[in-house]
């Protein structure tokens, strides 16, 4: 998923965020109720070179021209998978990473946040898919807030897990940009130093054509 020099760099596409301020936190009954989406809005479709095949959790590599390198998760979608070669170059139809939970850590907001990655995400108008998208969390201490790019900085302290290995714990991750009305009213909530839990969907390919 990065460039080996964007180790602490996490190149997402924010999404729906939610914030304890910003809405009240549910029980866990009615979180399991919910359903999460990764919306169209954050589908691409590009061309590029399988770096690296990641076999065993079936997941790929990619160098893209302007993107650099980009790890994603394959969906039961990609039937032609075990025939992917590293060198291949391929169109790739895949959806962006996207931001589920910002808020500031609470008991509460980390029972939902355990609850989002026990349920994952589904992916809006696939119907064919079978397997959820996967969610994923990382916690840590806020270190800045650039109201402008709408990002965070923070102290990773959960080991999240966007790439394999993760981030150590301690590590300073760039966040990705936030794009919602919520996520932007989330940052004006944030300082330096606050304790922040947040959930993210990984980036997911549908379809992978060879083209040689």
């Amino acid at each position: 998923m990065f460039q080996a020099n964007r180790r602490t760099t996490l190149k997402l596409l924010g999404g729906a965020a939610l914030t304890a301020g910003a809405l009240p936190v549910l029980s866990l009954p009615a979180t399991a109720q919910e359903d999460y989406v990764v919306p169209n809005s954050l589908q691409n479709f590009k061309r590029g070179t399988i770096h690296i095949m990641h076999t065993p959790v079936r997941s790929f590599s990619i160098i893209w021209e302007d993107l650099g390198r980009v790890k994603m998760k394959a969906a039961d979608l990609v039937t032609n998978y075990p025939s992917l070669k590293v060198g291949n170059i391929v169109d790739v139809h895949w959806y962006d990473y996207m931001d589920f939970l910002i808020a500031k850590k609470t008991p509460e907001t980390s029972a939902r946040a355990k609850a989002m990655m026990a349920k994952g995400a589904r992916l809006e108008g696939i119907p064919g898919a079978q397997e959820r998208i996967r969610l994923w969390n990382m916690d840590g201490m806020c270190t800045k807030v650039d109201v402008a790019t709408n990002t965070i900085f923070l102290i990773n302290a959960s080991g999240g897990e966007p790439d394999k290995p993760s981030p150590d714990s301690g590590e300073v991750i760039q966040l990705p940009p936030v794009v919602t009305a919520a996520g932007k009213a989330a940052l004006r909530t944030i300082q330096p130093g606050d304790q922040l839990t947040t959930v993210w969907s990984q980036q997911t390919a549908i379809k992978a054509t060879v083209i040689r």
